[in-house]
């Protein structure tokens, strides 16, 4: 309920700002992604990984200073067991579990844009994501070691050379995704991107 209560805001806003503005551009990207997760019994050395999917920009003011940047982004990750794993969770550690994590995941970022010039535009932000495919048996009786929902805080940067994008972001994860029942321990996610996009509109 929840999520489809806050997927919902984020199309009403989506499509509000469409209403009201000046321009809209909209194109797809592709970044490399270094991703891990902080967190008692997680190791906490980035991992590559690849992020990619559409963005539409919609200048809200005439000088196309300010706008709102939506995007629906689709992730291919990983994390990896620490070593100190069953030590932190003695009663539910699998004793066979595997130590590399693969993640499948969709998010939406949603950011305000600012560029002082054309060339150069800042976003800060929000973003939900929904890792809808995580392969892990960390814990004993396939219990789901992981929630699949998180929310962060997104900050970046980009370059504009015609319609092409050259993107920086960094992504702090703010929900702590850790579902083992006890002891409870915070983990979460960080997120940077370097990549390419390029706008056909």
């Amino acid at each position: 309920m929840k999520k489809g209560l806050l997927l919902a805001g984020i199309l009403a806003v989506i499509t509000g700002t469409a209403a009201t503005a000046q321009r809209v551009n909209y194109g797809l990207k592709a970044t490399l992604m270094f991703s891990n997760v902080k967190g008692e019994g997680i190791n906490p050395n980035y991992k590559p990984g690849f992020q990619g999917g559409a963005f539409f920009e919609f200048d809200l003011s005439k000088d196309k200073k300010w706008g709102i940047q939506p995007e629906l982004l689709f992730t291919q990750t990983s994390a990896k067991k620490g070593n100190d794993f069953a030590q932190k969770y003695v009663t539910y550690h699998n004793t066979e579990g595997r130590d590399k994590i693969k993640i499948s995941a969709a998010s939406i970022p949603l950011l305000v844009r600012y560029s002082p010039i054309q060339a150069l535009t800042f976003n800060l932000g929000a973003q939900y994501t929904y890792m809808y495919f995580i392969d892990e048996n960390l814990l004993k009786a396939n219990r789901d070691a992981f929630k699949k929902s998180d929310i962060g805080a997104v900050a970046g940067a980009q370059v504009n050379v015609g319609n092409v994008r050259f993107i920086g972001r960094y992504v702090l994860g703010l929900t702590n995704i850790n579902n083992v029942p006890a002891p409870q321990y915070d983990w979460k996610t960080h997120q940077i991107t370097l990549g390419i996009g390029v706008a056909f509109k």
